[in-house]
């Protein structure tokens, strides 16, 4: 069962050059990955060996520290990083890629209590703590994360709410502590950041409302159960009433002195365009849109939209100010990022599962899938292929930028040093494969099976599933050949 794991360890291993070492090293990922992965095998050799990719990069990633395990976003220590080198950007993909090892609490609970005991490392950027977090109990059946949790979740939730509320009862940000620095919507034509109420932290805090309300109910407090759903259904209505605008969620900005007592007047006030960005799609992460909006998708694979061979843009290739010119190596201004990649893809994931329009995207899911697979890649200056993950990609051309952009700044160590994007951990993979392809998901607390298959697969498997305490195996398989246990879809 395990020979398909060596495989691709070996492969991984002998094209690697291990600059950064946390707690498993290369020498020890085999044994460690067949111990904590589900395996996965399907026909689309791209998707599968990314898949295994993208678990021997996030292994590299598992640190030990004083305080417990902590997963850190890149390998080398950067600046901008809090004491264990942790940036709380990323930890909602951190927990949604990591609830599916076999020990995931393990380690996982220590980084989650990090963040919420550390208020400024836990309010650094926005993210969607809470609800990953929940995300990840779903699969473990573990609701026990310490003393005094409840408390927690509700008190983080409070600071948020002392930085960021408006009178309109929405959040506002900065693209920049969206960790989407140079956004189009974001920043004026002089570079300016602007405030903004943007899909983004609003989303967050919706989701995060909405986790703290069913934590409540699993700890029989009805008082708090009612007050975070109140704020849950008030955020949710607020994001549909005001960010909907011209047939897409769209961030709206304003200067400091401009700030309204409603949505309204930031919108009517608005300083600059306001275009399609992959931000948009962040509400169906969540289940936030009303019914009724999923056309929106099919932006995704309009060439004249984002859509392109290296991937999908940040915003729409027909704004004027697309790829506009700044010296900076972490641009939102319409290069391609996985991290924005896989919150459309898992937003795009959840509509087909959800809303009445959704399963007419399948295709174009596994489609984006394979493209997504497909960029896992670098030439290397002798001419190589080999794996490989960064932080951005060039919509025009197959190129890393930002790590093009280091290099030939000579690998400055203000900027994080040598190789610092390399490996990066940013974004999710191995969850959309898991609940999205093979469609692992819940309805009820009850494990279910509803996987997007695409048209030309004859099969599939995934064995050492871990879910509450047991352990699962997926099969699909066409005509019965394949792993003779029958025809369709076996769960064992």
């Amino acid at each position: 069962m395990m020979d398909i794991l060596k495989k691709y360890v070996d492969k991984f291993n002998k094209n690697d050059e291990e600059i950064y070492i946390n707690k498993i090293d290369n020498n020890h990922a085999y044994e460690w990955l067949r111990e904590e992965i589900p395996i996965f095998e399907c026909p689309d050799k791209d998707i599968e060996e990314t898949y295994y990719f993208r678990w021997w990069t996030y292994r590299k990633h598992i640190k030990e520290t004083d305080f417990g395990f902590m997963i850190s976003e890149f390998l080398p220590t950067v600046p901008w990083s809090g004491k264990y080198n942790e940036i709380v950007a990323a930890a909602g993909h951190h927990l949604c890629e990591g609830r599916w090892l076999k020990n995931s609490k393990l380690y996982l609970k220590d980084y989650i209590n990090y963040f919420l005991d550390n208020s400024k490392s836990g309010h650094n950027y926005s993210i969607w703590l809470i609800y990953a977090i929940h995300q990840m109990c779903l699969v473990t059946d573990d609701w026990d994360m310490g003393e005094n949790f409840l408390e927690k979740i509700c008190n983080y939730y409070t600071e948020w709410e002392k930085q960021h509320l408006l009178k309109n009862n929405m959040f506002w940000s900065v693209d920049d502590r969206d960790a989407m620095e140079y956004s189009v919507s974001g920043t004026t034509k002089d570079l300016r950041p602007l405030k903004g109420i943007r899909p983004t932290l609003n989303s967050y805090m919706c989701a995060d409302a909405w986790a703290i309300a069913e934590f409540a109910k699993r700890l029989n407090n009805k008082e708090i159960a009612e007050k975070y759903t109140k704020k849950y259904e008030s955020l949710k209505n607020n994001i549909n009433e005001n960010l909907w605008q011209s047939g897409f969620y769209r961030a709206f900005h304003f200067e400091d002195e401009n700030i309204g007592n409603s949505a309204k007047d930031i919108i009517e006030n608005c300083h600059i365009d306001s275009p399609k960005e992959l931000i948009g799609y962040i509400p169906w992460m969540f289940g936030i849109p009303e019914n009724g909006k999923e056309s929106v998708f099919k932006f995704l694979t309009d060439e004249n939209c984002f859509y392109t061979n290296f991937g999908l843009t940040t915003v729409e290739k027909t704004n004027r100010r697309f790829l506009y010119e700044v010296n900076h190596e972490c641009l939102w201004n319409g290069y391609i990022w996985p991290f924005a990649i896989s919150q459309t893809l898992t937003a795009m994931r959840n509509m087909i599962f959800n809303y009445p329009d959704g399963k007419k995207y399948m295709s174009d899911f596994c489609k984006l899938i394979k493209q997504y697979a497909k960029i896992h890649k670098r030439i290397t200056d002798d001419g190589k292929t080999i794996n490989w993950i960064d932080e951005v990609k060039h919509p025009l051309r197959d190129e890393w930028s930002s790590r093009e952009i280091l290099k030939n700044w000579g690998w400055k160590e203000e900027t994080g040093g040598y190789e610092r994007g390399k490996d990066y951990n940013h974004s999710t993979f191995c969850d959309l494969i898991i609940s999205g392809i093979a469609g692992i998901k819940y309805e009820n607390d009850i494990f279910t099976v509803s996987p997007i298959i695409p048209d030309e697969w004859d099969y599939f498997k995934l064995e050492n599933l871990h879910i509450k305490g047991k352990t699962y195996s997926v099969y699909y398989d066409k005509s019965g050949e394949k792993y003779n246990l029958g025809t369709g879809l076996i769960i064992k």
